[in-house]
């Protein structure tokens, strides 16, 4: 999955790593009878709900917020204050706000606890993968924007050139060369995932994806480890990436959907505690 300090459309790296588009404010002027704050929070709500404003995206600042809106700054003020009431935004450290993955202390949590303690979940995870990617794929074959495109490239770039240093050991020795290959370039593998997610542009399936994608980083970690353990080819696994994206990239989704399926049905076969298909 995808890597740039920032966030997607509903990946691009939906994390604060997520690649994404700049999310672009539109100006309000409230009809009669509504309070200016209720229109920004209208607007900026939608944002959210749509993908525009991905969770763990950073909000402008207050004063570049308000001029791109062409509000006031306690009109902003107070819109922004009622977002983070409901739990949309949260304010980060330094100031700022940053858009909050609301469903994922519901949906992620509970689930992996819920792994930590039965083997069994290894394979329901991979089966919910199939379910959730599969149509995944499919779609964002179909509806692949040439931004989406370019920023499945971007993150299947981010996940191909850690793999490579990592092999290499050009990120460390040792030690660090091996963590690099099991925690790093599984996440970057992650957030390819959710980048293909993003491409869809279904909204429920989208913020699905975001509110499950610590569960999802995580099985990925133990999916590499086994097939490390396993002494399976890891660049293999690597290389199935790109033939998914070269599949969605050509629009192909019968393609996209057989090579989704060959990359689970791979990792299936050298997981630990699953039975081979």
């Amino acid at each position: 999955m995808s890597s740039n300090e920032s966030s997607l459309p509903m990946s691009s790296l939906p994390t604060s790593e997520s690649p994404g588009a700049v999310a672009s404010f539109a100006p309000v002027t409230p009809p009669p009878r509504l309070r200016l704050s209720d229109m920004v929070y209208e607007q900026l709500e939608t944002m959210v709900v749509e993908g525009r404003l991905a969770p763990g995206s950073a909000l402008p600042s207050e004063r570049d917020l308000a001029q791109q809106m062409g509000v006031s700054r306690p009109s902003l003020r107070e819109a922004l204050l009622r977002l983070e009431s409901r739990g949309l935004i949260v304010g980060r450290a330094g100031g700022g706000y940053l858009v909050a993955n609301a469903s994922q202390p519901l949906l992620a949590e509970p689930l992996s606890q819920l792994m930590s303690r039965h083997s069994k979940t290894v394979d329901d995870v991979l089966e919910m993968r199939e379910v959730l990617e599969a149509k995944a794929v499919e779609l964002a074959a179909a509806r692949a924007t040439p931004e989406d495109i370019a920023r499945l490239a971007q993150a299947l770039e981010a996940l191909e050139l850690a793999y490579a240093a990592g092999r290499d050991g050009l990120d460390g020795e040792g030690d660090a060369r091996g963590q690099s290959l099991l925690t790093r370039v599984p996440e970057l593998d992650a957030h390819f995932h959710l980048a293909l997610a993003e491409a869809t542009h279904n909204l429920v399936l989208v913020h699905l994806m975001h509110a499950i994608f610590e569960l999802l980083r995580g099985s990925v970690v133990d999916n590499y480890r086994a097939i490390v353990g396993h002494g399976a080819d890891l660049a293999e696994l690597i290389d199935q990436h790109r033939r998914i994206f070269t599949a969605v990239a050509s629009h192909d989704a019968t393609l996209a959907q057989r090579s989704l399926r060959e990359h689970l049905t791979f990792i299936r076969n050298h997981s630990g505690d699953v039975e081979p298909v």
